[in-house]
């Protein structure tokens, strides 16, 4: 049965929360300086940022509408998060976690997770 929510909610994990929003302003923005190994030079940085949106969370495995009252308010940014971590997914399946960061920022799918990362941003910063 799926329950579908369309108000905001405040949510009960509001640091995990954070860690989301930190996230997605790190996919959302230019890699500023890459390292000399080809790594975001960034703190937060891209790793930190998979790792707080794909790993802390079910997402790759289970539907982000299912965190709405925890991490999420409402289903339009359980739809957000989505398109992101699909993105994310889909680089990853091409570039694999140990490649470097400057691999992943130059993968053909890197536009479409900045761009759905700008958007959920926006949503959840609503």
């Amino acid at each position: 049965m799926t329950i579908w929510h369309h108000g905001p909610m405040d949510v009960a994990r509001p640091e995990r929360r954070e860690d989301v929003l930190s996230a997605l302003r790190v996919l959302a923005a230019e890699p500023l300086v890459l390292d000399g190994a080809g790594g975001d030079a960034r703190w937060p940085g891209l790793t930190d940022a998979v790792h707080w949106l794909v790993d802390d969370t079910p997402w790759d495995l289970v539907d982000p509408i299912t965190s709405i009252g925890t991490i999420l308010r409402d289903d339009h940014e359980a739809n957000a998060v989505r398109e992101v971590v699909a993105a994310i997914i889909s680089v990853s399946a091409r570039q694999g976690s140990m490649s470097s960061d400057a691999a992943w920022f130059g993968d053909s799918g890197w536009r479409e997770v900045r761009r759905t990362a700008a958007d959920a941003l926006t949503c959840l910063a609503r």
